[in-house]
């Protein structure tokens, strides 16, 4: 017994003495990763002259852990009243300006926006926007000034919006027959005012770019026809849950070699999907111009 305890006891003087330099590598592992950090900005990046006030937040995850709510503009607006209209917060290792008045937000966006415009987009909206290939994303430059006279002469200029004022007349008649319709039906029942506006808008949008309220389109990558709802999730409703998809790598950059394959599928699988969609809409367009069905549209 004396043997077996004597042994126990040089074990564990042996495993103490063990622990002891594995903790201090631990330590002196986590000091260098700190050090490095510093340098790396991580951690208490240094302060720039003129700099907007920041607010205090955690080592490594910045001010994460107060944007947990899904309405980040109401912290936005408290922290405001604390710091003024232009402050800084920490995601990750990313610094974020944030605005939070009017006038400030148009010298941005108006008078200075050649010189902020370039975009830090997260991975999903990176994919959804085929790499900033869309002018609301895209960097100041060539392209993005190219896209923008497009987008003006064909769709939001003078000429065009006369060109499609009676479709857009049309959309009100809707609207209103609609409501009409559901306070005469039901008057005590509340009015759902969004799905009518989701509806109309998106017939809109069909209309002006192909020249009709599309209810089907056969799509070659699924193999059968797909219904107008269908038409509007792939394109719309798809999208719009993909771009506020979190992807962690995002806020740490230095990790993003670590996969993710959850998001990676769900926001590749959207991807893939609108695109199926959309060049099945192209097809059947193009074959509707070859017969000449085609009459005022975007393309």
């Amino acid at each position: 017994m004396e043997a077996f305890v004597s042994g126990g006891a040089g074990g564990v003087g042996a495993a103490a003495v063990v622990g002891v330099f594995v903790a201090a590598a631990v330590v002196g592992g986590f000091v260098a990763a700190v050090a490095l950090a510093e340098r790396a900005g991580v951690i208490a990046p240094r302060k720039r002259p003129n700099a907007p006030p920041a607010v205090p937040g955690l080592p490594i995850i910045g001010n994460l852990h107060q944007l947990k709510e899904k309405k980040p503009h109401q912290t936005f607006t408290k922290w405001a009243e604390i710091y003024g209209p232009i402050y800084t917060i920490r995601i990750g290792a990313s610094s974020v300006v944030v605005l939070n008045s009017t006038e400030v937000a148009k010298e941005a966006m108006v008078a200075k926006f050649s010189s902020i415009s370039t975009r830090k987009l997260s991975k999903a909206l990176t994919v959804l926007t085929r790499d900033k290939s869309m002018v609301a994303t895209s960097d100041y430059g060539d392209f993005h000034k190219m896209v923008k006279r497009y987008v003006m002469s064909s769709t939001l200029g003078t000429s065009a919006q006369k060109k499609f004022r009676d479709t857009r007349d049309m959309m009100i008649n809707n609207m209103l027959s609609t409501f009409h319709k559901l306070v005469k039906d039901d008057p005590h029942v509340p009015l759902i005012f969004r799905d009518v506006f989701k509806d109309e808008l998106f017939r809109l949008s069909m209309i002006q770019s192909l020249g009709e309220d599309v209810s089907s389109v056969y799509v070659d990558e699924f193999g059968r026809d797909i219904s107008k709802e269908e038409i509007y999730n792939a394109t719309v409703t798809d999208m719009m849950m993909c771009a506020i998809e979190v992807d962690w790598r995002d806020f740490f950059s230095y990790l993003s070699w670590v996969p993710n394959k959850s998001f990676e599928t769900r926001v590749f699988t959207a991807e893939a999907r609108r695109t199926a969609v959309m060049r099945a809409l192209i097809k059947q367009q193009k074959e509707r111009i070859v017969r000449g069905e085609v009459t005022k549209c975007i393309l």
